[in-house]
C-alpha cells in the first residue's frame, strides 16, 4: 500500500469520523483506542493508521472504512486503488468475465444469421436460374424477382453507434477567474504586520511560467508535482494548523510536521500574534473561525536525498465570531522540508504577501 493511500486513509478518518465512531472502528479492527498515543482526534487518527500498519491490519481497516463510509471512501481512496488492490477488494465474477471477454457479442449473432440466409437464398436462386426449366420458361426469373421481398443488408440492419461525449470542467482552484478580488479593510492592515513578522522576510518569489491547460480526461488525476509526498504533506500541515489555531490541536501535535525555527515561528504566531490581532483571549479560541483555500496547489519545486522544497499560493480568512471582525490574506509560501524517515517536516518557511482584505 502506497504512502499516498495511507495519507488518504488518515484524512478520511479525520474528516468523516467523530471520536465515538473512531472508538467503534478500532474495536471492529482489533485496536485499543484508549491505549493509542496522541491527543485528540488529530493525534489519534495518525496513531490508528500507524498501529494498523504495524499489526498488518491495513486491509481490514480499509475494508471497514468502505463499509461505514462508502461515498467518502470512493471519492478519496477508491480512485487511488492499484489493480492488485482493486482485485483483492472486489474480484469480478466468472460470469462477468465471460461476458466481458466473449469474442462475439450477442447483438452480432442475429445479423450474422440474417446474412447467412441472404447468401443461401442467392445461391439457390442462381442454381434455379441456370437450370433447364429456367431456360424453357424465361418468364420465371422476372416473376420470381417481382414477388420476392427485398432482404435487408448488414449495413442497413446494424445500429449506428453514437459517440460518447465526456465534458471536462476546470475546478475553481485551477481556473484563473476563481481568484476572488478582495478589498482591503482596516483589520486586515493590522494583521498584515503581525503575520508578516511571524516568518523571516523572504525575497520576491518568481511567478511560475503559465503552461497550457491539460487535455480533458475522464478523471481529474493530480499532476506528478502535486501528488508528491512532500506536496501532500503541506496539505496535511495546513489542516493541522486550522485545528491548532482554533484550539483543537496541541503544540505537541505540531512537532510531527514542524521542527527548528519553523516550529517556533508557527507557535509564536498561533499563540500570540493571531490572538492579539483578532482580539481573542487564549481561553476563547473556539470563537475563531478559519477558512483556507489553495489558489495555486502545493507542488514540489526541487528534491534532494534529504529533503524537498514545496511552493503554493494560499488564501486565509480569519474571523472573530464574538465581534465579527475579519481578516483575509493571499500569500505565496515556500516550505523548506527535511525528510525524517518516512515523512517530511518543515524546517523553515518563507511567505510573501500578495494582497489583503476581504470581500465587502
Amino acid at each position: 500500500m502506497t504512502d499516498q493511500t495511507l495519507l488518504k486513509i488518515r484524512e478520511l478518518l479525520l474528516n468523516e469520523f467523530s471520536e465515538a465512531e473512531l472508538i467503534a472502528l478500532c474495536k471492529d479492527v482489533g485496536l485499543d483506542y484508549e491505549a493509542l498515543p496522541g491527543v485528540g482526534t488529530f493525534g489519534k487518527t495518525r496513531e490508528i493508521v500507524e498501529a494498523a500498519r504495524a499489526q498488518d491490519k491495513l486491509r481490514q481497516l480499509q475494508s471497514r472504512l468502505r463499509e461505514l463510509k462508502p461515498e467518502a471512501y470512493a471519492v478519496s481512496i477508491g480512485a487511488m486503488a492499484t489493480p492488485a488492490e482493486a482485485q483483492a477488494d472486489g474480484p469480478t465474477s466468472s460470469k462477468q468475465k465471460d461476458e466481458a471477454g466473449s469474442p462475439m457479442p450477442r447483438a452480432i449473432l442475429p445479423l450474422l444469421v440474417l446474412l447467412a440466409l441472404v447468401i443461401g437464398a442467392s445461391l439457390i436462386f442462381s442454381r434455379l436460374s441456370s437450370g433447364p426449366a429456367a431456360q424453357a420458361t424465361p418468364q420465371a426469373i422476372p416473376e420470381a424477382s417481382s414477388t420476392s421481398q427485398p432482404q435487408p443488408t448488414l449495413a442497413e440492419s446494424a445500429p449506428t453507434a453514437q459517440p460518447e461525449v465526456i465534458a471536462a470542467t476546470a475546478t475553481p482552484a485551477e481556473s484563473p477567474s476563481a481568484t476572488p478580488e478582495v478589498v482591503p479593510t482596516a483589520p486586515a492592515e493590522a494583521l498584515e504586520a503581525d503575520i508578516g513578522a511571524a516568518t523571516p522576510a523572504a525575497p520576491p518569489m518568481p511567478e511560475p511560467q503559465p503552461t497550457s491547460p491539460p487535455s480533458p480526461t475522464a478523471t481529474d488525476a493530480p499532476a506528478a508535482e502535486e501528488a508528491h509526498p512532500a506536496a501532500m504533506t503541506v496539505r496535511q500541515i495546513n489542516d493541522q494548523l486550522m485545528l491548532f489555531y482554533s484550539g483543537k490541536a496541541s503544540a505537541r501535535d505540531l512537532e510531527y510536521f514542524w521542527t527548528g525555527e519553523a516550529l517556533k515561528a508557527v507557535l509564536d504566531f498561533g499563540n500570540s500574534r493571531l490572538l492579539r490581532a483578532m482580539r481573542i483571549t487564549p481561553n476563547r479560541r473556539d470563537a475563531l473561525e478559519i477558512k483556507h483555500e489553495y489558489l495555486r496547489a502545493p507542488r514540489i519545486m526541487s528534491e534532494t536525498g534529504s529533503g524537498a522544497v514545496v511552493a503554493s499560493r494560499e488564501f486565509w480568512h480569519y474571523a472573530n465570531s464574538l465581534n465579527r471582525s475579519e481578516v483575509c490574506e493571499v500569500r505565496d509560501y515556500i516550505y523548506n522540508m527535511v525528510r525524517d524517515k518516512e515523512r517530511y517536516r518543515v524546517r523553515s518557511i518563507q511567505s510573501r504577501l500578495v494582497r489583503s482584505g476581504c470581500e465587502s
